[in-house]
């Protein structure tokens, strides 16, 4: 059987905006309403590092701030979108047989409402949420070792540079998406396995990756 495991943010759902917007009402910062500032953040290759920096937000404090955050998105989570034929994507790896997985710094709870709320929850074998904000990878691990995956057998998507970084450290292959929060050009410059410009030839990607792995078995 063959995974694929999945971000959320920025990946599944069109949560850039209200991420941005929750960010700002737990700072007032006026940086995060300055749209050209958020997109010079998208095109650095640790954003969400570079944003603590900025606002000057104490380790401590950013902790508090996600865990704040994600109880936020509880509320809004059901004005989100899911991005545009990702819908139809996710149906289309299911339908193939597809073992299906979300990893995701949200909560297990927000994400499995919004996929509810899509229609998609059950294309999906397990969700795995509170990853922290830099060590997503731990989380990938467990997942693969709880449902006796290897990186031969799952491959990971996701919409920024520690996606690719994470899968990396594990040895198993990364699809970058541009649709999320780091932008086409920067996620080149770090070498992902695939690229993916829209949801179709995501699993198109997917199933490439998947007819190779079989036929070098």
């Amino acid at each position: 059987m063959r995974a694929v495991i999945f971000d959320f943010d920025g990946t599944i759902a069109d949560s850039f905006t209200a991420v941005i917007d929750i960010a700002y009402r737990l700072t007032q910062s006026e940086l995060l309403a300055d749209t050209n500032h958020v997109h010079k953040l998208r095109n650095k290759h640790n954003g969400l590092r570079e944003a603590i920096r900025i606002l000057d937000i104490p380790h401590w404090k950013g902790a508090w701030m996600l865990k704040k955050g994600r109880k936020m998105m509880a509320r809004d989570i059901k004005d989100i979108p899911l991005f545009e034929g990702m819908g139809q994507a996710i149906a289309r790896l299911s339908d193939a047989k597809f073992e299906l997985f979300v990893v995701t710094s949200n909560s297990t709870s927000n994400v499995e409402r919004f996929l509810s709320n899509h229609g998609i929850l059950d294309d999906f074998k397990a969700i795995y949420g509170g990853a922290g904000m830099f060590s997503k990878q731990r989380l990938i691990k467990k997942a693969m070792k709880l449902n006796r995956l290897s990186p031969n057998t799952a491959i990971y998507v996701g919409d920024e540079v520690r996606d690719i970084e994470a899968a990396k450290e594990l040895k198993m292959p990364v699809v970058a998406i541009t649709w999320g929060y780091n932008t086409e050009q920067l996620l080149l410059r770090h070498h992902p396995t695939l690229v993916a410009r829209n949801p179709k030839q995501m699993v198109e990607n997917i199933i490439e990756w998947n007819m190779r792995s079989i036929n070098q078995t």
